[in-house]
């Protein structure tokens, strides 16, 4: 059976369907062949570093940055806060908890027995020297008193009148020499009388604080009857177990600082009072009294402190903050800032404090050392300086290669050649890149770029009608109406 005229055309089709595919497909590998070949000859007439334009003015040559964008983006700077080397005052320490007491803390007892009659203080009042703090009775004491003072004043008379009948020889020597001591006798009553009454006043024995009180108004005490517990707040003390090794280095008269959590910001002067020469030999420890210089009223007995004897000093040292200090392995270092790049630094320490440590040798003077930033940084790694205040020494470093600045044109080894212009933003903070058609090269072409530099699609306009389009080039091949 002949086929139909309607059927002949449907097994024709497909087959020319195929050489058409085909034909273009050979077209398209061809040209993308010759494409290849000439950016690659380009690529090789630049030559290692850019040449022959030697990098061009980014100072960066061609091949070097063919090789980094072939790798990907360019290496990211870490964001780091730097401080300076200084040069300063520090100390070596031996720091110790205790409480601090006081050396002059009494009892206080009547020195006669009788009903409290009034109480003048109360616990914690500061007194001074002779204040009256109770009063006992004295209604019998008094009259003692008066008794013993007329029993004088009789026999002072008694005497004189003897004395007078002695020297006119009326009177024997025993008998001048008996009213003398009768006198003497008679003075001395009067004097006991005058004490025992005033023992009914108890008065503070030094300047110091009523700790405790012990007597109420109206009980009745005796010699043994505890009446206050008083301590003088000038002579503070806080006793220190040293370990037995540090016995030569602390010496008497060495100066001690003295802190507590209770009082934040508050530093006492002291100084080593006494050394204890034994050294026990259950806890290898020894014995110091650490003297408190006035201490006014701020700090009592039985606060607890810390104790810090300095042993040593150095007036001259150069100092980094502790806070930039890294550990790793259990050793420390220190990164400096070289060429826009972290570069570490074994650290020799020192003496150190709470905030501040001695660094012996690598760094001087004005040195930048990275303070924030540095945990994760290793050696050669790109930074940026972010604080403010040390601008002044951030300034003087050279950014790290890569850190924005104008690209040169890998493709033609430098300048400003026909293939184009890639550049950064100027603030040189990253960003995408930005790439310009030169003008008359396929079309008025530009890639649109935001205010951070950031590429978008690239848009091409078609020549104005009755212009020529521009010639093809390797880099900007011409665009015609049989290409759209």
């Amino acid at each position: 059976m002949n086929p139909s005229l309607s059927t002949y055309p449907r097994r024709v089709r497909p087959a020319r369907a195929v050489i058409l595919l085909s034909a273009t497909a050979f077209l398209f590998l061809a040209g993308c062949s010759k494409s290849g070949d000439e950016t690659a000859a380009a690529n090789a007439a630049s030559g290692p570093g850019g040449a022959p334009g030697a990098g061009g003015p980014g100072g960066a040559g061609a091949g070097d940055w063919a090789a980094r964008f072939r790798g990907g983006a360019a290496e990211e700077s870490v964001a780091v806060q730097i401080a300076a080397v200084t040069r300063g005052p520090i100390s070596a320490t031996l720091a110790f908890n205790s409480t601090l007491e006081t050396e002059s803390i009494v009892d206080l007892f009547p020195q006669i027995g009788g009903q409290v009659e009034a109480l003048l203080v109360e616990e914690g009042d500061f007194v001074t020297a002779g204040s009256p703090l109770l009063k006992i009775d004295d209604r019998e004491m008094r009259v003692d008193a008066d008794e013993a003072k007329v029993d004088l004043e009789q026999q002072t008379a008694n005497f004189t009148r003897t004395e007078e009948l002695f020297r006119r020889g009326l009177v024997n020597q025993q008998e001048f020499e008996n009213a003398r001591h009768t006198l003497e006798q008679s003075r001395l009553r009067a004097e006991r009388a005058q004490i025992r009454l005033e023992y009914t006043t108890v008065v503070a024995p030094f300047d110091g604080v009523i700790s405790e009180r012990e007597v109420q108004v109206g009980a009745r005490v005796s010699n043994s009857s505890r009446l206050f517990s008083f301590v003088s707040l000038q002579d503070m003390v806080a006793r220190v177990f040293v370990p037995g090794r540090y016995l030569p280095a602390v010496k008497a008269d060495q100066t001690a600082v003295i802190t507590s959590d209770f009082l934040p910001g508050e530093n006492y002067t002291g100084w080593v009072k006494r050394i204890s020469p034994i050294i026990d030999p259950q806890s290898g420890t020894f014995k110091v009294t650490v003297g408190v210089r006035d201490p006014g009223s701020t700090i009592l007995p039985g606060l607890f402190v810390k104790v810090s004897i300095v042993t040593e000093e150095r007036p001259n040292a150069l100092l980094v903050p502790k806070r930039a200090v890294v550990y790793d392995g259990g050793e420390q270092f220190l990164f400096t800032v070289r060429d826009g790049r972290a570069a570490r630094i074994k650290l020799e320490a020192g003496f150190e404090t709470a905030d501040t440590i001695e660094i012996r040798s690598g760094l001087t003077v004005g040195d930048p050392v990275i303070v924030l930033g540095q945990a994760g940084l290793k050696e050669g790694t790109p930074v940026k300086v972010v604080n403010a205040e040390v601008a002044n020494l951030s300034a003087a470093l050279p950014p790290a290669e890569g850190q924005g600045g104008e690209r040169p044109n890998w493709r033609q080894g430098g300048g400003q050649g026909p293939g184009g212009q890639w550049q950064r933003p100027a603030n040189g903070e990253g960003g995408q890149r930005q790439w310009q058609r030169p003008e008359g090269q396929g079309g008025p072409g530009q890639r649109p770029a935001n205010a951070n530099g950031e590429g978008g699609q690239r848009q091409w306009q078609r020549p104005a009608e009755g212009q020529a389009p521009a010639p093809a080039t390797a880099e900007s091949p011409a665009k015609t109406d049989a290409d759209s």
